[in-house]
């Protein structure tokens, strides 16, 4: 019983994680000062989630090989935009690296949800 109140939690702790960082982004005003939305908050939140759904599913964490994943992704940027912009404009850089590292974040996460009923 209390593993599937676990599992649970963990499947209803993205939507938690997304309303919680846009209340704060809401609250603090960081969209209109320094331009960051909720996702972009919600990123370092579900980095926990990933890590305890990846324990609750296979005894081990992922986040090693997930921090790699991420560096891959950041080298992979670097080279598309000084591919097709000519030059790494350090703002649309990050910018661009941490909404795709949301990408990845959120479908890793939605792929450990399907895993956890499969197994």
């Amino acid at each position: 019983m209390v593993s599937v109140l676990i599992t649970f939690f963990w499947i209803i702790f993205p939507v938690i994680v997304l309303f919680a960082s846009n209340y704060l982004v809401t609250t603090f005003k960081l969209q209109e000062r320094f331009k960051i939305k909720a996702p972009d908050v919600a990123v370092l939140l579900l980095f926990i989630g990933l890590h305890a759904l990846s324990e609750n599913i296979f005894h081990s964490s992922v986040l090693p090989y997930y921090i790699i994943s991420i560096f891959l992704l950041g080298i992979s940027v670097a080279v598309f935009q000084g591919y097709f912009y000519e030059e790494i404009n350090y703002a649309r850089f990050f910018k661009m690296f941490w909404r795709m590292t949301f990408l990845m974040t959120m479908l890793l996460y939605v792929i450990f949800i399907i895993l956890s009923f499969i197994m």
